[in-house]
């Protein structure tokens, strides 16, 4: 089942809360102190609820530097467990993409790397099981500001998120009755939901950048705009040669979407970003200040195109089968040990779902090509290589048919069809969703050498199964 949501966000960390909004701003320093805790969360008056965070706040603290920039982060593990960063969309060396980077408790870490693309990203935890860490709360945006950002009449962050919470602000485990993926009873917009969210506030004429970042471990979030529309310029950081205008934006886990603004309205008009299920907390509120300013014009920089010559005709390198099977209780023998923890092999503890006590028990598994992670098999590329993969979602057979939104540490690829079409536009992302029944193409190069994880970004699947490796030498 795909739970179809919808959220909106703003950026930079305060001590009680957060302004993910910024305006001119020249860059964070690149040297980031990030401590790891676990604090008290007010998500909206009268509920608060227990969370694991980067620096205090949910979202986590905000980094926001300049392309070109090498980004320093370091601090310590204050939490009860064995965690990781993950710089979800950099292009950065093997050794600090993350999962193979345990950080044990009470543990200093530290990362250092430099950011060559501007664009929306985002950085969370990697360590199995994943939905449990990034459930608790342990994500945030990382900004990679290119010039033209510096022109607009502001500049938004947009983190949604969705949590399965009692009225008294008690975690609950597992899943809703009749769902196989946890979704959440409450969304959030930037850690804040209801009448908690802050409003987007404009004047007639400017125009602002929105960022989008969908943090939610299962929920596609699907944001409505009313009286304005949306102008997408970006796909997972990197630009549309050809923007396009929406007046509905819809994001799978993982994905970001940026979009312009036009600030088109009037004052003491209502006007509001929402999600389709905006009974769940997401209504963000557009509100005008008294005055007018100059029509602003887009300073979006169209970009050079670099797509792969000829790949529409090439026959693909790998095909990926994404399906799921329910595994009946083991008896007799003993099974085996599970896979140990830590480093890319383990990628942290094995997922409950491939425990052994798990497995004596019974339950949903997802697969690729028939099998598991960590017994399905690495793709084997070389450094440099333009390769293309058929990624086919045949997860039809149950009766939620299943969504699985595919990302690749390390790259960025291009989307070369989808269902045999090639799209209007070239499209650049590192993360992709695939309905089911449907099929992609995708074709990108590996550039720095490592084995990189390949997996589905509804973390329920990740963590049970729907996982490989690209190994690049």
């Amino acid at each position: 089942m795909v739970f179809k949501k919808s959220v909106a966000l703003i950026l930079l960390a305060a001590s009680a809360a957060i302004a993910f909004s910024f305006s001119a701003f020249t860059g964070q320093a690149a040297d980031i102190k990030l401590d790891m805790k676990e604090v008290n969360w007010e998500i909206k008056p009268g509920l608060t609820t227990k969370v694991w965070s980067y620096g205090g706040t949910v979202p986590g603290t905000p980094i926001i530097v300049k392309k070109g920039e090498t980004v320093n982060v370091s601090g310590v593990n204050n939490l009860p467990s064995t965690t990781t960063i993950h710089w979800h969309g950099l292009v950065i060396p093997n050794d600090q993409d993350g999962p193979g980077k345990t950080i044990k408790p009470g543990e200093k870490y530290s990362y250092s790397f430099k950011v060559n693309e501007s664009g929306t990203y985002w950085y969370h935890s990697h360590y199995r099981p994943v939905l449990d860490q990034v459930d608790n709360g342990l994500y945030a945006p990382i900004i990679v500001k290119a010039p033209e950002d510096d022109k607009y009449s502001g500049d938004h962050i947009y983190v949604l998120d969705d949590w399965y919470l009692d009225a008294s602000g008690n975690r609950l485990k597992g899943t809703a009755r009749g769902d196989m993926e946890r979704f959440g009873n409450i969304e959030t917009v930037n850690g804040k939901s209801g009448s908690a969210i802050e409003p987007l506030v404009m004047r007639k004429g400017e125009l602002h950048k929105l960022r989008f970042i969908n943090a939610s471990t299962a929920a596609i979030h699907i944001i409505k705009i009313l009286g304005h529309r949306f102008r997408v310029t970006h796909t997972d950081g990197h630009p549309l040669p050809q923007p396009y205008e929406t007046d509905v934006l819809t994001l799978s886990p993982g994905e970001r979407l940026d979009a312009e603004v036009a600030a088109v309205g009037d004052v003491g008009q209502a006007y509001i970003m929402e999600s389709d299920r905006s009974e769940l907390g997401i209504k963000i509120p557009i509100q005008y200040q008294q005055g007018q300013v100059a029509t602003v014009a887009s300073p979006f920089v169209v970009p050079q195109p670099k797509g792969f010559a000829g790949i529409e005709n090439r026959t693909p390198d790998f095909t990926l089968d994404l399906n799921s099977v329910m595994d009946m209780p083991s008896h007799g023998a003993n099974p085996a040990p599970a896979a140990s923890a830590g480093g890319h092999a383990g990628h942290g503890a094995p997922a409950p779902s491939m425990t052994n006590e798990m497995k004596m028990q019974g339950g949903m598994r997802w697969t690729i090509n028939g099998k598991s992670y960590p017994d399905v098999a690495a793709l084997q590329v070389k450094l440099g290589q333009i390769v293309k993969v058929r990624i086919v979602n045949n997860d039809i057979s149950t009766a939620e048919k299943m969504d699985h939104p595919i990302h690749i540490h390390g790259t960025e690829f291009q989307i070369v069809s989808q269902n045999g079409k090639a799209p209007e536009r070239e499209i650049w992302k590192d993360t992709v969703n695939l309905p089911a029944g449907e099929y992609v193409d995708i074709a990108f190069t590996m550039t720095n050498p490592g084995t990189w994880m390949l997996h589905c970004h509804i973390l329920d699947h990740e963590d049970g199964g729907m996982m490989t490796t690209v190994v690049a030498k």
